[in-house]
Formats: structure tokens, C-alpha cells, sequence
């Protein structure tokens, strides 16, 4: 079966006073090529983790912003013994898109009351 490129958004709903506010994706399964942060005026902390997976992925951790922008997270390969996969001759780490089953949770902290977070995460699905 083709995979098909999808864009799954995440609104964070309104932070509650003191900072704080969560949401969840629909259930996901597939890469994730990019994740575009739309942040409110202010500041504030954006995490992205996966949701009923054991263990969970930290997809991203972004701490005081509030510039809008696409990230494109990326997680290391590794042999078949659990060791970095690196390319041959150097140092250099290989990286993959994170692929996930299931749902991602919105985590936003320390921001201004009232305001909200609308995460776009592009997918290649299955």
C-alpha cells in the first residue's frame, strides 16, 4: 500500500491560569516529517511526546518561545546491537523521522492564561 503525506493539528484549548495546558492528537501511525508551532503572543513551553506507547518518544522540547516555526525532529538509528549507527569513515550520527502508533501529547507550561497553541505535525502515514 503507498504511504499519503497527512496533517494532523493539535490545539492546546486555552492555558489555564498559572500556565499550563494539554492536548491529544487522533491516533497517528507513520513518520513524522515536520511539526509546525503556531505559539501565541507571549512565551511559553511547548512539549510533544508520544501517548500510549512504552516507553513514550520525547518528539520535541521547547522551552521559552514564541516565534512561529517548523521543526523537523529526527531521532538516532541504531545497529541491531543497540549501538549508534554512524556513517562509515566519520563520526556522524544517523538520523530517522520518529515513527509513532498512536496518539501525541501537547504539553504547553509557562504560559500567559488564556491564550492557546496550535501544533500542525505532518505525517507520512500507513
Amino acid at each position: 500500500m503507498p504511504s499519503k503525506i497527512q496533517r494532523f493539528r493539535i490545539k492546546s484549548g486555552a492555558i489555564a491560569a498559572g500556565g499550563g495546558a494539554t492536548a491529544y492528537s487522533s491516533t497517528i501511525s507513520g513518520k513524522i516529517l515536520a511539526v509546525h508551532v503556531n505559539y501565541p503572543t507571549n512565551t511559553c513551553t511547548v512539549d510533544l511526546d508520544t501517548y500510549g506507547e512504552t516507553p513514550t518518544q520525547k518528539i520535541l522540547d521547547l522551552a521559552a518561545a514564541n516565534t512561529d516555526k517548523t521543526y523537523y525532529p529526527r531521532t538516532p538509528v541504531c545497529t541491531n546491537t543497540g549501538a549508534e549507527t554512524v556513517l562509515s569513515y566519520t563520526a556522524l550520527k544517523v538520523y530517522e523521522p520518529f515513527v509513532v502508533h498512536g496518539k501525541i501529547l501537547l504539553t504547553i507550561a509557562a504560559g500567559t492564561a488564556a491564550e492557546e497553541v496550535t501544533v500542525d505535525i505532518i505525517v507520512e502515514c500507513y
